[in-house]
């Protein structure tokens, strides 16, 4: 069997604007209705932010175009001023899936982070899905 893959691009919206992403904080919800991006990136107003790792976004992507539907767009974990470290994505259910990660409080952004709001938390954002996942 022989793959053949098309070069290397970067994430756009679907009005061609680059989505921001650029580390490896980008993970996928698959759902039999449609197929969804969980991801961080710059342009959030988050500079603050080591890597702009905080917020946390979800949204759908044309599985035909291979870009993100800007208006689907949702902030899933807010930005407390801690980089959200690696974070995971999982279907538990066929009406949920769940998105885990922490504030990662290293000693050099700890002081800045506390004042945006961070304390070190824990996030499980549950994802319940209007239609079950077949």
């Amino acid at each position: 069997m022989v793959c053949i893959f098309e070069p290397v691009r970067s994430w756009t919206f679907d009005d061609g604007t680059e989505l921001g992403n650029y580390s490896t904080q980008t993970h996928w919800l698959s759902h039999s209705k449609g197929l969804f991006l969980v991801y961080t990136r710059r342009g959030a107003d988050n500079d603050h932010v080591v890597r702009h790792r905080a917020p946390l976004f979800n949204a759908q992507v044309d599985p035909e175009q291979l870009h993100v539907v800007r208006s689907t767009e949702r902030i899933l974990i807010p930005d407390h001023g801690a980089p959200m470290g690696n974070f995971g994505a999982s279907k538990i259910t066929e009406n949920e899936s769940w998105v885990t990660v922490s504030e990662l409080m290293w000693p050099t952004w700890l002081k800045e982070a506390r004042t945006k709001g961070a304390a070190g938390r824990t996030f499980v954002v549950r994802i319940v899905w209007k239609e079950p996942n077949r």
